[in-house]
Formats: structure tokens, C-alpha cells, sequence
């Protein structure tokens, strides 16, 4: 009797385990975020990054240390948007494009606090790494 009541148990913690299980996968199913969902989340975020960048460019001769400011804010911007993502592959392309405007912000900075050579050229390293990124975003989210 011991034996079949232990058995009965075993089953029971079983049935509750595979049911409970059940309703976890099902709620992380129906919390998941969409390509078209994580897309459209980000979709604004780049666009007002990539125009406030566009306008920083001017700048960047008469006053590069306020670009520097005004495009480091785009960067946490982007950096913040992107984290709020729970679509893998889109968050993954995300986070890889606010990693390297966060460089490129922080280059700029760099550059901008006190001009030399070296510091121009690992500002345009930083640069041609940017705009692949935005770029893959782009492809990814097909915008």
C-alpha cells in the first residue's frame, strides 16, 4: 500500500509539474515579441537618432563638443530603446548598433575635448564601424 501510495504521489507531483510547466511556456509564448513588434518599437528611435545625427554633422566643424553632447544623448537614447527589446534577433542588432554609436559618441567626445591625430583617426574608425550597423538594422527590421 506504501508503495502504490508513493507511486500515486510521484504522479501527482508529475502531472502538477508538466501542467504548471505548461502554463509558464504558454505565458513566455504569448509574451514573446514579434520581429514586426520589436521592429516597429525601435522603428522611431532610429529614425529620430538617425536625423538628429544627420543635423549634429553640420556642427561638427563650428561647435563639435555640443555635437558630441547632442549625439552622446542620442546614443543612451538608443542604447535605453534597445534593452527594452525581448525579440533575440532584433534586440541583438539593436543593442550592436547603440555599441557602436556609444563608440562613436564617445570617440567624438574624445576628439572634441582636445583635437590630435590619433584621436581624429580613431574617431573615423569609429565612423566606418557606425554606419554598418544601422545598416544591418535596417535589413533586419526591412524599414
Amino acid at each position: 500500500m506504501n508503495k502504490t501510495k508513493a507511486l500515486l504521489t510521484l504522479a501527482a507531483i508529475a502531472i502538477l509539474a508538466l501542467t504548471l510547466g505548461g502554463c509558464s511556456a504558454a505565458a513566455a509564448i504569448a509574451n514573446a515579441q514579434s520581429k514586426v513588434q520589436a521592429c516597429t518599437s525601435i522603428d522611431k528611435t532610429f529614425l529620430a537618432v538617425g536625423a538628429g545625427i544627420t543635423n549634429e554633422t553640420s556642427e561638427l566643424s563650428t561647435n563639435p563638443k555640443a555635437a558630441a553632447a547632442k549625439i552622446t544623448t542620442y546614443s543612451d537614447q538608443l542604447t535605453a530603446a534597445a534593452a527594452k527589446l525581448t525579440n533575440a534577433q532584433i534586440k541583438k542588432t539593436a543593442q550592436t548598433a547603440a555599441s557602436a554609436l556609444s563608440l562613436f559618441a564617445k570617440d567624438l567626445t574624445d576628439y572634441a575635448a582636445a583635437p590630435t591625430s590619433a584621436k581624429l583617426t580613431k574617431f573615423q574608425a569609429a565612423t566606418a564601424q557606425l554606419q554598418p550597423t544601422f545598416v544591418a538594422v535596417d535589413t533586419a527590421c526591412k524599414f
